[in-house]
């Protein structure tokens, strides 16, 4: 019995709890009031303007639409660079789509101006390829941001700049432009040359200027530079000695890992890799006799090309007793070389004749010999200063009858001479750690240097001459100069 009344008791207690979980699934909650839903598309001119919305940044910018706005008044604010702030005051209305269009440019007052001035005067100026006007002057209604301003003149550099111009601001915009009349330079800031500290230079028939350096080689035909690495070229070596053109119009690069032959479109290579009897993969110099036979000058020995072979003359096994530097050819018998420690060297047909320079007891040992040149009379060769004492920097050679006279130039001791170029039978160029000396005389001798010449380097490393007679000077580290000699005529 009790247990029956346990049951009825328990089966009680299951329908109310039942009753109680069936009431909390169709109770209904007292519905809500809906939100009033308004928009407001917001696009402007230009574009890209960041929206605030009563003070606060939304996260977007015109064009684009704000949703979900209640039916009141909202302050906005539209925030772009370089443009005034521009404020409005907008009341959506109810399950309504509101568009506000800002145009900033038919507000005068979000227009900017710029004062445009230059040295020299007289500087055209280009906005968007149209002639704005004269310097000095002044430009208003200019939309505010950063636009290219292009500045031009007669026989100077041509320039551009980035001006930011802002609202209802005055820009002030100062070029100036480097004279070209008698100076070009080209650096990696002015150009697109490829490195800045210029070992070589050459030009070629077509008056195309090639330039090497540690890091390859550049060309330049007066339009356009072109670079050529061992990466997307045929070119041997990266460290490019001496640049050297042939009767052919072939472009030779003396490297440090052979030397490349390169006729515009197809490079050619030798070095100890392809042709065995190459004396040294560093190569200082080339040079050429007239039936087309190569002669190179590397750091272990010296080498003239003969039936696809390569003829080697060294002195002893000490590599460094077999260090060659430079060469310049009389013709086949009548060649000179300079050895880094040995001083200069004639070779006579296939032999050596004469060394000079060459007595251990010579004050000479104290030199790198680095450059020779021949002019009508005279041997011309230049040495590095290897010690503080070192006094001499340019010597020449006198040669006819056999009489041998040495002159050293007072001028230039105590300074290196990397290279000595000679132009029309008779004048020197001499290039050197400080400038580049030029004469006939050398009593009537011309210096050009930082101090009185655009030259922003002191150190000068080549220099070669286009047909017109103009000279491109390699720098130690200014890049390359156009020096317009024949216009000082």
């Amino acid at each position: 019995m009790k247990n029956n009344i346990f049951i009825i008791i328990s089966a009680s207690l299951f329908v109310l709890l039942l009753l109680s979980s069936c009431e909390q699934d169709i109770s209904v909650t007292p519905p809500v009031t809906p939100v009033p839903v308004a928009s407001v598309i917001i696009q402007s001119e230009p574009v890209g303007a960041s929206i605030y919305e009563d003070g606060r940044i939304s996260g977007v910018e015109t064009p684009d639409t704000l949703n979900w706005l209640q039916e009141r008044e909202y302050s906005f604010t539209l925030k772009k660079k370089y443009h005034k702030d521009t404020s409005f005051v907008v009341h959506p209305l109810e399950d309504s789509s509101q568009m506000i269009f800002i145009d900033y440019y038919k507000n005068s007052s979000m227009l900017g101006n710029a004062d445009f001035s230059s040295i020299p005067d007289n500087v055209d100026v280009y906005f968007q390829n149209k002639f704005i006007g004269t310097t000095p002057f002044s430009m208003s209604g200019i939309k505010p941001g950063e636009s290219y301003f292009v500045f031009k003149k007669e026989n100077h550099r041509g320039d551009s700049i980035l001006v930011p111009v802002y609202s209802s601001q005055i820009s002030k915009v100062k070029v100036e432009l480097a004279d070209t009349t008698y100076w070009v330079d080209y650096s990696d800031m002015t150009s697109g040359i490829h490195d800045n500290v210029i070992s070589s230079v050459a030009v070629d028939q077509n008056d195309v200027v090639w330039v090497g350096s540690k890091n390859g080689v550049s060309s330049y035909d007066g339009r356009e530079w072109q670079y050529y690495s061992s990466d997307n070229s045929g070119l041997i070596g990266m460290v490019i000695n001496s640049i050297k053109v042939d009767k052919e119009n072939n472009k030779w690069f003396a490297t440090n890992s052979g030397i490349s032959k390169y006729n515009g479109s197809i490079w050619v290579n030798e070095a100890t890799s392809t042709s065995p009897t190459f004396p040294n993969n560093w190569v200082e110099d080339i040079e050429f006799l007239e039936d087309g036979r190569k002669i190179i000058a590397t750091k272990n020995g010296l080498g003239i090309s003969s039936n696809n072979e390569w003829k080697v003359t060294r002195f002893g096994t000490d590599p460094y007793a077999n260090w060659f530097t430079d060469i310049a050819v009389i013709d086949e018998n009548d060649i000179w070389i300079t050895h880094k420690n040995n001083g200069l060297l004639h070779l006579d047909g296939s032999r050596f004749g004469e060394r000079f320079f060459s007595d251990e007891n010579s004050p000479d040992l104290i030199f790198s010999y680095n450059s020779v040149a021949i002019d009508e009379d005279e041997v011309w060769f230049g040495h590095s200063i290897n010690e503080t004492n070192g006094i001499v920097g340019l010597s020449t050679f006198s040669f006819s009858d056999n009489n041998f006279n040495r002159i050293r130039y007072q001028a230039l001791w105590g300074i290196d001479v990397y290279n000595i170029k000679i132009k029309n039978g008779n004048e020197k160029w001499i290039a050197s750690r400080n400038g580049l000396f030029v004469f006939n005389d050398y009593n009537n001798r011309k210096l050009y240097n930082t101090q009185n010449s655009p030259l922003k380097s002191w150190g000068i490393f080549d220099v070669a001459f286009d047909s017109k007679g103009d000279a491109w000077i390699a720098t130690d580290g200014a890049g390359l100069y156009h020096f317009k000699v024949t216009q000082l005529k």
